[in-house]
């Protein structure tokens, strides 16, 4: 099977969620799900808010990105996350 890389967009619950602990705990979701963060950052939207992307790689495998997805959404801090890139490599 092939390797894939998914970039996740996550949005925090609000602008007083601390950057760098979100981070890390997105690091350790992936690292739990049995793939590697290649890498984390964030960009700013408005009025404090900003939007986090994990770049995601592992191996191709039944349900694919679904398990990292959900355990993203059921973080406290997390309003949202969802894959917006996805390719082969």
């Amino acid at each position: 099977m092939a390797d894939v890389i998914a970039k996740v967009k996550v949005m925090p619950v609000s602008p007083e969620v601390e950057k760098e602990a979100l981070k890390e705990k997105l690091t350790k979701v992936v690292e739990e799900n049995d793939a590697k963060c290649r890498g984390v950052s964030d960009e700013p939207l408005a009025f404090g808010l900003y939007t986090v992307y994990v770049m995601v790689e592992m191996e191709e495998r039944e349900g694919g990105m679904d398990p990292i997805e959900q355990a993203m959404n059921d973080l406290e801090d997390v309003e949202s996350a969802e894959v917006v890139e996805l390719s082969l490599i």
